[in-house]
């Protein structure tokens, strides 16, 4: 498996190779990859994520990009975004998926906590967030098993399968305490 640099071996996510654009693709126009909490309607954004794969591996400052791996085969990805809450403060904010045949193995919770660690590690960021819908056990679970605490609700912040959701704010600063990660 190849690594993202800094990062050292059993990490289980790596850049995307160009064999499986065809997964992300499946994940864009699939609503049964992203899931209840996560569809939001055919994007249309397949031809644009091709370009953007060859300009810079899914690697920029606006949005990243990583596939997961398990046995060295891509099931999912991990994204992280930069927000900023002033002019001169930002925090990532994170996400994740993994395609329906790979969940509940344990997979995301090390990833999850593995790119916690990663963006502790090479960025100045002393915050690092998630979002997740209201009702999503499983996301909730993923976030507070790489570190993160709840905050509070964001009351109809997103909009989903025709109407607006109530997101949970989750984040993790610079200094908690990381939290032992589960055996797959």
């Amino acid at each position: 498996m190849s690594e993202v640099p800094g990062m050292g071996s059993g990490v289980p996510f790596r850049p995307f190779q160009d064999s499986e654009l065809a997964m992300l693709d499946r994940a864009l126009n699939d609503p049964e990859v992203m899931g209840q909490y996560a569809w939001t309607g055919w994007s249309g954004h397949t031809s644009t994520l091709r370009q953007q794969w060859e300009a810079n591996r899914l690697l920029s400052p606006e949005i990243s990009m990583l596939a997961v791996v398990r046995e060295d085969t891509a099931v999912g990805a991990v994204t992280w975004r930069p927000v900023a809450y002033n002019g001169v403060s930002q925090c990532w904010n994170v996400g994740a998926y993994l395609l329906p045949e790979a969940r509940g193995r344990g997979v995301m919770s090390k990833a999850g906590r593995a790119l916690v660690d990663y963006l502790f590690a090479h960025t100045q960021a002393h915050r690092i967030e998630a979002h997740v819908e209201a009702g999503n056990k499983a996301a909730r679970l993923c976030a507070e098993q790489a570190g993160m605490v709840y905050e509070g609700t964001a009351r109809g912040a997103v909009w989903r399968g025709g109407g607006w959701r109530d997101i949970e704010v989750l984040a993790v600063v610079r200094g908690d305490a990381a939290p032992a990660l589960v055996a797959d």
